[in-house]
């Protein structure tokens, strides 16, 4: 027996097995990491021109300028929205870049970002699972906003012609939020 080829043999088989094994380890790590990444860690970690589709088939395109674990602030060609991280059923193109979960903000929640925007009487763009609305803010409860519709419609079904009418929101309904003439911060 030749002792040279039959230790480079056993060594050939230990290193394949070795490399198999740590092939698997990498593969199990990267399922393990994937599986604790967000959406919202991903949305935070975006560059460049990113296409939201949300709920009801509208699909918003931009760049994100802010996100939290509960919206994204997606700046498009004409405005910018407030989406809600909740509406957002499909994003592309997101890359490999991740924020780290850590750093992914709490944030305001969207109940204050809507007190604040009735505070100073913003018109506002509510697009919602009930439709879309163009108003002011009136009051905002905790789980519901009241907008005061303008009088002028936004889509055929002229909801939002009467005015005076005020309608109340679920937020679990809220899609997008557009402040009207104005973007949301020229610090962006």
């Amino acid at each position: 027996m030749d002792m040279s080829a039959f230790i480079a043999e056993l060594e050939a088989r230990f290193d394949e097995a070795r490399s198999r094994d740590l092939e698997e380890l990498a593969n199990e790590l990267t399922d393990a990491e994937r599986a604790s990444v967000t959406l919202s860690a991903r949305l935070a970690g975006a560059e460049g021109v990113v296409n939201l589709a949300l709920r009801g088939g509208r699909v918003v395109t931009g760049v994100i300028l802010d996100s939290t674990r509960t919206w994204v602030l997606v700046r498009g060609g004409r405005d910018d929205s407030l989406i809600m991280l909740s509406a957002v059923v499909g994003a592309w193109p997101l890359g490999r870049s991740v924020a780290r979960e850590a750093f992914v903000r709490g944030g305001v929640g969207v109940g204050h970002v809507l007190r604040e925007l009735s505070a100073r009487g913003v018109g506002v763009v509510i697009e919602s699972d009930a439709g879309d609305h163009r108003g002011i803010i009136d009051a905002v409860f905790s789980d519901h906003v009241d907008v005061a519709l303008s009088g002028q419609a936004l889509s055929y079904d002229g909801r939002d012609e009467q005015r005076g009418v005020s309608v109340s929101l679920a937020f679990a309904g809220l899609r997008r939020l557009r402040v009207l003439g104005q973007r949301w911060s020229p610090d962006y």
